[in-house]
């Protein structure tokens, strides 16, 4: 046999083995690949778990058509159809880069927020998520028992998924203060820790009746505007928060407020004689903003502080959002000079 032959022969050989070797490696230890992230029918969807490697976790839970936060809080409602929304239109984007996969697996097992999906009290999907794809527009994730993460997007939407899945409790939580209809409001008091003088206890009786007292109660000595007040109860019947401050703050801040006066207190009462209340104060001008002549503020502009929750909790709160229902008594005199008009 010639010797270029041989090593022809030799070559094939060792060719062949190295195919029978990686075919039996394969065999014994196949790539698990799933794809199907989706869930079609968000509305059988009652719990969802999401957990990061932080110990941050937050289970959102649907319980009589509502949806609560760690069993405690309800969530707010744009948040969790944002997030129903994502797990039904998810899709595959692409497959990672192979360049890319081993950076991409170790990040999600280290940086990956668990995701648990339960449908009718039964858990039927889990997954990771992960980061942002270098042009900002996909998401890396994987399904658990799956060996390769896949660059997931939303058809039609140039952004990532991540925020969207954070378990951060105090951005699922509902900021909600005050939610009543119209018709369940009995009575308003509004109190101001400077000038008393200018609360107001508003009263609705029903059957298109309302009445204003005083924050004694005393009567007034004016003719009252009717449509003043019903104005106002549209106003506080919904009211806000901008965002609770951070949870390592509370405790000192809301011991630092209880030594500040207050700017004012709202307090709604309800047909069945159930109270809501919530307290403001002023926040130092952390913006450094100025007037028009260059004069810093003495405080905040755009925010309070608000305690609420029983005073359990400190927020933020907006002034766009309180002016509506910061009145004063006078502003309900029917004979109290009008506004000019600005042309």
């Amino acid at each position: 046999m010639k010797k270029s032959n041989l090593v022809l022969l030799v070559v094939v050989v060792v060719l062949a083995i190295i195919v029978v070797i990686l075919f039996f490696r394969n065999k014994h230890n196949p790539k698990s690949v799933l794809r199907d992230f989706a869930v079609e029918d968000t509305a059988s969807i009652n719990k969802i778990f999401l957990a990061d490697k932080n110990n941050n976790s937050v289970k959102l839970e649907k319980i009589d058509g509502v949806w609560f936060v760690n069993d405690t809080y309800r969530a707010r409602k744009d948040f969790v159809n944002v997030l129903l929304t994502t797990m039904k239109n998810v899709e595959v984007n692409a497959p990672v880069p192979e360049a890319r996969l081993d950076k991409v697996l170790k990040e999600l097992s280290v940086k990956g927020i668990k995701t648990e999906i339960y449908q009718d009290d039964k858990l039927t999907k889990t997954y990771y998520v992960g980061g942002v794809t270098q042009n900002n527009t996909g998401t890396y994730m994987i399904l658990e028992g799956s060996d390769v993460p896949f660059i997931m997007h939303i058809p039609g939407f140039a952004g990532y998924l991540t925020v969207r899945y954070l378990p951060d409790v105090k951005e699922w939580r509902e900021r909600i203060i005050f939610d009543y209809q119209f018709k369940d409001i009995a009575k308003v008091s509004v109190s101001y820790g400077k000038n008393q003088s200018d609360g107001f206890v508003l009263h609705n009786y029903g059957d298109n009746k309302y009445g204003i007292n005083m924050p004694d109660e005393s009567n007034v000595s004016f003719m009252v505007d009717t449509v003043a007040i019903k104005e106002y109860l549209s106003a506080v019947k919904f009211i806000a928060y901008e965002t609770l401050i951070n949870e390592d703050l509370q405790e000192h801040k809301l011991d630092s407020l209880s030594k500040e006066p207050m700017v004012a207190k709202y307090e709604v009462e309800d047909r069945k004689g159930n109270l809501k209340s919530f307290k403001t104060y002023y926040r130092q001008n952390v913006n450094y903003s100025v007037d028009e002549q260059g004069v810093p503020y003495d405080w905040d502009v755009d925010r309070l502080y608000g305690i609420v929750n029983d005073g359990t909790e400190v927020v933020f709160l907006q002034y766009y959002v309180l002016d509506p229902i910061t009145k004063t008594i006078y502003d309900f005199d029917l004979n109290r000079p009008k506004p000019k008009p600005l042309y």
